[in-house]
This record gives C-alpha cells, sequence and structure tokens, in this order.
C-alpha cells in the first residue's frame, strides 16, 4: 500500500489498529448515509470484513467492504458508547439472535477476501446482498458460479418474484457484500422455495376516504397489510390492526425479520394507500411463519398483546398512557416533516409537552392533541432510549 492514496492509507491504518487493539469502529460509506458497527474479523489489501450489529445491539451477520466504499473510520464517540450500551443490553436481556447459530466463514487475510467469500457462498447457497460500483441498487440473490475475475449472480426479488436475472459481477464493480445475519438467513430459506413462489398482482388501495371498511375488516380476520403514509414515498408500515374509530387505526407492527415491531397509530386522512396482497406481504408472512418455527417472534422485553379501545380517542389515550409509565413515544405532527422523540408530560384537555432526548435533550415542544398525525411506541427503540436514560 506504500504510496497509496493519502485516503486509503489513513482507512488502511485505521482499521488495522482497529484489528490489532479489537476495538469496535463504525465505517462510514462515501456518497450514503448507511455505516456498519462492527469489529474487524478480516483485513485484506484491499477490503475488510466486520462482524457486524444491527441497531438493536444485537450481533447481526457481517459484511465485506471494499476500501473505496469506505468515507472514513470512527473509533470513539457518543454513537459508539451508546452501542456499546445496546450491546450490553442486549446480552443481559437475552435478546434473540442467531450469534453463535451460524457456521461461521473462514478467511485467510494474506489471499483476496472477496474470492475466499462467494466461494464459500455459492457451495453453501446462501442469499447475500450486494452493492455495485456506479448502482443504486441493493442486489440480493445466490452466487452460482466462481470465475478467477468475476461471478454469477441470481437476482432474487422479495418484492417482486416475477424479477429473474442472472448477472456476471466483475470483482472489481463490488463495492460491499452483507452475508449472514437474520434476513438473510430467512432469505435463504424462502429462496429454497423459489419454484414454489407465485407472483401476485399488487392490490393497492388508494385512500379515497373509504379506507375504514378495509381495517374494519382486516382487523376481524387478522390479514396483514401494508399502509403507506402520506408525505414519505420510502417508508411504510407492515402490520395487522389492532384498534380502528372513525379517525385513527392502531397497527401492530412486523420489521424487516417479521418480528414484533412495536405499535403505531395513525390519523386515517394521513394515509397515502393500503396494499392488501403483494409478493413483499408473501414474503413477510414466509418470514413470520419461520420466526414462530423458530422461537424468534419478539424480543424478551417487549409486549406485543397489548389489548387498545377502540371507543376512546386513541391518540390521547396513548400520550395519557405513555406519560402515566415514562414510556419513549415518537410522533409526527402536522405542519413538519420531523419526528418527535421523547416523554410526553403536563399532560391538559387540549395538549402536552414532549420532553425530547438524544441531542435534543433538555428541549421542551408543546404539542396538542389534534396536530398529532402519527404515533409510534412499544418498540425495541423506544425500550432501548428508555434503558439509556435510565442507566446509572
Amino acid at each position: 500500500m506504500k504510496g497509496g492514496e493519502p485516503h486509503l492509507d489513513a482507512i488502511l491504518m485505521s482499521l488495522m489498529t482497529a484489528l490489532n487493539e479489537g476495538l469496535m469502529i463504525n465505517v462510514y460509506q462515501r456518497d450514503t448515509d448507511d455505516f456498519y458497527t462492527g469489529y474487524v474479523k478480516a483485513l485484506g489489501n484491499n477490503a475488510v470484513i466486520l462482524a457486524t450489529y444491527n441497531d438493536a445491539g444485537i450481533a447481526d451477520g457481517s459484511v465485506w467492504l471494499n476500501f473505496a466504499a469506505i468515507a472514513q473510520v470512527e473509533f470513539a464517540g457518543v454513537d459508539l458508547d451508546d452501542m456499546q450500551f445496546r450491546i450490553s443490553v442486549a446480552e443481559s436481556e437475552h435478546f434473540l439472535s442467531l450469534a453463535g447459530q451460524e457456521k461461521p466463514l473462514k478467511f485467510d487475510a494474506t489471499n483476496d477476501l472477496l474470492g475466499q467469500l462467494v466461494t464459500q457462498v455459492q457451495a453453501s447457497q446462501q442469499v447475500v446482498m450486494v452493492i455495485l460500483a456506479d448502482d443504486d441498487a441493493y442486489l440480493e440473490g445466490q452466487v452460482v458460479a466462481v470465475g478467477k475475475d468475476h461471478f454469477q449472480f441470481n437476482v432474487f426479488n422479495k418484492f417482486n418474484f416475477t424479477d429473474k436475472r442472472e448477472m456476471t459481477v466483475d470483482y472489481s464493480d463490488v463495492l460491499v457484500v452483507e452475508f449472514q445475519g437474520l434476513d438473510l438467513r430467512q432469505e435463504t430459506a424462502l429462496v429454497s422455495k423459489r419454484d414454489t413462489l407465485k407472483h401476485v398482482k399488487s392490490a393497492l388501495i388508494p385512500n379515497d376516504g373509504q379506507l375504514g371498511n378495509i381495517f374494519s375488516e382486516a382487523m376481524v380476520t387478522g390479514k396483514m397489510l401494508a399502509v403507506m403514509p402520506k408525505g414519505n414515498e420510502d417508508q411504510f408500515f407492515v402490520g395487522t390492526v389492532k384498534a380502528l374509530n372513525a379517525d385513527t387505526v392502531v397497527l401492530s407492527l412486523k420489521d424487516m425479520a417479521a418480528q414484533f415491531g412495536g405499535y403505531v397509530a395513525i390519523r386515517l386522512p394521513e394515509i397515502q394507500s393500503v396494499t392488501t396482497a403483494s409478493d413483499y406481504l408473501q414474503t413477510v408472512k414466509f418470514y413470520a411463519q419461520w420466526d414462530v418455527d423458530h422461537d424468534f417472534t419478539q424480543q424478551p422485553v417487549l409486549n406485543a398483546d397489548r389489548e387498545f379501545d377502540s371507543s376512546d380517542d386513541l391518540i390521547q389515550g396513548l400520550v395519557a398512557s405513555a406519560a402515566a409509565f415514562s414510556r419513549v413515544i415518537r410522533i409526527r405532527v402536522a405542519d413538519t416533516d420531523e419526528h418527535l422523540l421523547g416523554y410526553p408530560a403536563q399532560l391538559t384537555a387540549t395538549g402536552f409537552v414532549m420532553n425530547l432526548v438524544n441531542e435534543e435533550a433538555g428541549e421542551q415542544v408543546p404539542v396538542r392533541f389534534d396536530a398529532v398525525l402519527e404515533l409510534a411506541f412499544g418498540h425495541i427503540y423506544a425500550y432501548l432510549q428508555e434503558a439509556l436514560d435510565h442507566r446509572e
């Protein structure tokens, strides 16, 4: 690496320090806000392999990163301190994890890491996620053949089962490969049944004022839905209906791995559309069944069995409950795109005060009940925030 680009020299030195001293690091990528947190497991001459943790502090698979994809390496800071705390909570509270249950891949740092990685995942047929240079797409699928400087990749699209592609990928084009971890383990199980998967046409119902009927029926049948809020194309909720009145619906959510993801209350006029059938809903249902079969349905500190009284003013009742028990909630308020995270307090007949947390700790924001458009609560990140605020 002598005489290399100064930026790459600095990254290599940082990664060597992290490897030699066993330090947890954040690795920030170029051209995206995404970053990985974990420990260096293997360091090659042009790439690194990290054992990674997810945002809940759970050991969750690994990633191969080309140095060219790395913007910076961080050794210390509030983010890493918080992550160390989350990891300690995840371990002490026995959060569900595949750590130790997956056969680890083996790497020789003196040889090309990517070649070793694709050879091993081809042999095991496990699904991996690949990011290529000059392509914004996250490609998931299986390596089906390995050459000297390229591999054949069979793409699987969990959002659209008709999207069947096989592509030749040059090693030199690969920026990131995620492997192992919960959702890729589930996707591997799903892909093993790809010959039996039947594409379903997406059934999307725009909000024309009739969504109450859809939610009412889904509440009786327990049908899983995808709900798209207005004004945010990137975000949607998947879950089942737990409560409904003329103004608001409460959903019990599924996260990316179909585990219980807390609850959200949404005002009906704030919903763009509801999807009642799609390939992605089929995927989530498959993952949910996998979770049941493997005792992975919810983290032990969460309550997926809450009951709600639909006759109440749902938003006001939920805020009052959170205030009474000092629970963290996340709300979206009218006339702003921002979400507020914190503890509600000082309730009156018409509103309350949000005591914000994290960077905004100490800030108090008055909020009217009728200005709350969306309220999320009872999820793992709320639990971890409460644990963080109550630690000694």
